[in-house]
């Protein structure tokens, strides 16, 4: 109950911000200020955030700290599962679930399976 109290708090202040919600179940917003865009998805007490204007996020998290605490954990490495691999020079972003899928073969004693083939063409 907790937990629905402060998104609810949460969320209002975000619309009040100026963020609209994403989609109909809420935990993505989005904030267009000109050709500036902050996405953020929120998930229990985790979020992740994004955009191309670092000046309007620093703002945002600056305002956004004045009413709740942060903990802002640097460049973004594991969400929910998911590893994430950043090289801004050449501008790419790699998602893998490898260690998740890992994880759920130990978790059900099959990470000493042999591998099969996959029935259909990959990609």
């Amino acid at each position: 109950q907790a937990g629905a109290s402060f998104y609810s708090l949460l969320s209002t202040w975000l619309k009040e911000y100026g963020f609209e919600a994403v989609g109909s179940d809420s935990v993505t917003y989005s904030l267009q200020w000109g050709k500036s865009v902050i996405l953020l998805t929120l998930l229990v007490d985790n979020g992740l955030c994004t955009t191309n204007d670092h000046t309007l996020y620093n703002q945002f998290v600056k305002d956004l700290s004045e009413k709740f605490e942060l903990g802002e954990a640097g460049q973004l490495k594991w969400y929910l599962g998911v590893a994430i691999k950043q090289d801004i020079q050449c501008g790419t972003t790699k998602l893998s679930q490898q260690q998740y899928a890992l994880d759920v073969l130990k978790r059900f004693s099959m990470d000493g399976c042999k591998p099969a083939s996959t029935p259909l063409q990959p990609n």
